[in-house]
């Protein structure tokens, strides 16, 4: 039985004036009047919580690790070679005192073959781990997406053929608690 809610259904006048006044939906409206437009509310925004007993990390210590956790996901796509270029930065979290890690590494002049061999395990080992969310779009560039939920935050890999040599991986991190004064430190401006 589905649970009840506390939320507050616009019906009636009220509903059709809200559309109408709205600038995509009366556009959808206008250009298919066959069809019933139902608007649900925005959900509430889930507030991350880093836990009471999630120790504080230095800054560059977490960097060092996620710089080898990357290093060794390249060595699992069979891309041994060093990268030709990496990139890797901090960006606030969305908890006070964390950080968030995005560390790009781009391969150029990759055989297309083993280009198109890391794809394929990028998928069969995001897949193969637990937790893991993967998406490999049929349109577009070649790419392997995955996404997971970690304690704090989220995880995403990116594996793209940005060209028939070109491979770019990126990788984010979950929320790393580093505390308020690291964070601003890390991120180049002061504690708010």
């Amino acid at each position: 039985m589905p649970q009840s809610s506390d939320l507050e259904f616009v019906q009636g006048g009220a509903a059709e004036r809200a559309v109408a006044d709205d600038p995509f939906w009366s556009t959808v409206l206008r250009r298919h009047g066959d069809i019933d437009v139902v608007v649900l509310p925005q959900e509430p925004a889930v507030e991350q919580v880093v836990p009471a007993d999630e120790p504080e990390v230095d800054p560059d210590q977490a960097r060092a690790a996620l710089r080898g956790q990357a290093a060794a996901f390249w060595s699992e796509l069979g891309l041994d070679a060093e990268p030709t270029h990496v990139d890797d930065v901090w960006f606030a979290g969305v908890a006070p005192g964390t950080l968030r890690w995005q560390g790009t590494a781009t391969f150029e002049q990759v055989d297309p073959l083993l280009a198109s061999a890391a794809l394929e395990r990028a998928e069969r080992i995001l897949a193969a781990d637990d937790g893991w969310h993967t998406l490999v779009p049929t349109d577009g560039l070649p790419r392997v997406i995955a996404g997971r939920a970690a304690q704090p935050g989220r995880e995403e890999v990116h594996v793209v053929l940005a060209s028939s040599t070109r491979l770019v991986v990126r990788m984010r991190s979950a929320l790393v608690h580093v505390g308020a004064v690291a964070a601003a430190a890390s991120l180049g401006g002061d504690v708010r």
